[in-house]
């Protein structure tokens, strides 16, 4: 891949939801800053995944690493994706925290 062929990026409407309530919790706990940090935090990984979609590790959970999930860490959240080559686009699923079990909101997604 050339450097300057970025893949597009794609969200899920469920992914957009994520961010928002994340950069809401900040502001409701008075953070305005933290939202703000939060929120280009969120941006800059996310073009980042554009220019390099690998650069992250796939998840852990075999079944979901299958079908090629792949996760980033923002702060005390995951940023989880997938690369589709033959697109050139990289879809976003969910940004979730942490400490959620992330592999059983996801397998709810990929069933639907």
């Amino acid at each position: 891949m050339a450097l300057n062929e970025n893949y597009k990026i794609e969200y899920l409407p469920i992914a957009v939801q994520d961010m928002n309530e994340i950069v809401s919790s900040f502001l409701m706990m008075g953070s305005k800053n933290g939202a703000i940090r939060i929120k280009d935090k969120m941006k800059q990984t996310a073009q980042r995944l554009g220019t390099f979609p690998r650069m992250s590790i796939t998840v852990p959970d075999e079944a979901l690493a299958k079908i090629g999930y792949r996760m980033t860490v923002i702060e005390d959240y995951l940023m989880f994706y997938r690369v589709f080559d033959d697109e050139k686009k990289i879809i976003i699923y969910r940004v979730l925290n942490g400490k959620m079990d992330y592999p059983s909101i996801l397998r709810r997604l990929t069933e639907q």
